[in-house]
């Protein structure tokens, strides 16, 4: 009888503060489209809240990731929650 090794569970490494920052640049690129789309239908209201709403959804996420990066010392991007978690994922995905 063959025997199957599953591979090593590990985190995804992605803390939960990153996902809702990235929520937020999408959010972001939205309500930037339709700020240019406001604008250019002549709808002035509408406009200057997509752009405050841009404008917020920006730098909401832009402040997440530098605390994260500067404060929590963990990477936004890369999962990296122990050393031995970075190195599989550096040998498995950047070698």
């Amino acid at each position: 009888m063959a025997s199957h090794h599953l591979p090593h569970h590990e985190s995804h490494g992605n803390h939960p503060m990153s996902v809702l920052g990235y929520v937020l640049v999408l959010g972001g690129f939205a309500c930037a489209a339709l700020w240019l789309v406001s604008m250019a239908g002549g709808h002035v209201a509408a406009a200057v809240l997509f752009g405050l709403l841009m404008i917020g959804a920006f730098t909401f996420a832009a402040s997440i990731f530098l605390s994260l990066n500067h404060r929590h010392h963990h990477s936004p991007v890369l999962p990296d929650n122990t050393d031995s978690e970075l190195d599989r994922y550096m040998h498995r995905y950047r070698e």
